[in-house]
């Protein structure tokens, strides 16, 4: 490696030094590399240093009692009508993929529960809806579960009737 060359820490291509620098240059200029020198001098600065993780956390707090997370949704949406309109017809073009409606109406089935019986009493397993095919269209974070019946197990506990 020559003396006007450095290889970047972050993608790791070679690069031309800025001769403005007057240290060691270990990131390019590309957006994504200053955003990993930026977190990696985050992360060694609240390791390091005390005060600065304290006023951090107070910050953090404070803009929190400012702007309550159970709040900023719909406050958004009041103050950005466009994203309602938007988000709106952005789902009904999912709906239109999903469920093969022409409309796109209708994506959940309202009366899922009244269609047929309830499960019976006994043990099941739940595990994670996976269907790699289907788009997410729900919130991502949102725990969706499929009910299996476990047979053999019914009968070792009685059944707690409502």
């Amino acid at each position: 490696m020559s003396k006007e060359t450095f290889t970047c820490h972050h993608c790791h291509r070679r690069f031309k030094k800025n001769p403005r620098l007057k240290g060691e240059q270990y990131y390019c200029g590309s957006r994504e590399c200053q955003q990993a020198r930026k977190n990696k001098w985050e992360r060694e600065k609240l390791k390091a240093d005390a005060r600065y993780k304290a006023r951090r956390l107070a910050n953090r707090e404070q803009w929190y009692s400012r702007y309550p997370g159970d709040k900023y949704q719909s406050v958004y949406r009041q103050a950005h009508p466009e994203y309602l309109v938007g988000n709106r017809e952005k789902q009904r073009k999912r709906g239109k993929t999903l469920t093969g409606n022409a409309s796109g109406s209708k994506i959940v089935k309202p009366d899922a529960l009244a269609s047929g019986s309830l499960a019976v009493c006994g043990l099941y397993v739940l595990s994670p809806y996976k269907n790699a095919d289907a788009e997410k269209i729900v919130k991502p974070d949102a725990f969706i579960v499929e009910l299996r019946a476990c047979s053999g197990f019914q009968n070792m506990l009685p059944c707690i009737s409502s």
